[in-house]
């Protein structure tokens, strides 16, 4: 089923919300994303994650050190991606889990919600 107008709206603004989190977090605007819902599930996947000092320490060889802060990063600010996917779906989220990966600087974040609205 093709997405609606309001969907790609909505998907749109969530995209929009999580790359502005990761540009006042990490401080650049590189980072692109693109939101992805079905049924209960939100995933926002996210393309050129990686600071510059990020770059310097994965081709030092501490990729690992990279990953740790990221995970640091996702408790750090679950609320304020959780504040925003809440918002902009009206719906509770009941789970937020993050992923990254280094090469090619990649992220996904994918958030459960409550039952739809009736």
């Amino acid at each position: 089923m093709p997405p609606t107008a309001s969907n790609a709206q909505l998907t749109e603004a969530i995209s929009s919300a999580i790359s502005d989190l990761y540009a006042t977090v990490y401080g650049h605007h590189r980072t692109t994303a693109r939101t992805f819902i079905n049924d209960n599930v939100v995933v926002c996947v996210l393309e050129s994650i990686l600071t510059r000092q990020e770059d310097v320490l994965i081709a030092a060889g501490a990729g690992g050190e990279v990953i740790d802060g990221r995970v640091g990063f996702q408790l750090d600010t679950q609320d304020e991606f959780t504040a925003a996917i809440e918002r902009l779906t009206h719906r509770h989220v009941t789970a937020f889990l993050s992923a990254n990966q280094t090469t090619p600087g990649v992220a996904a974040e994918l958030f459960f919600l409550d039952a739809a609205p009736r």
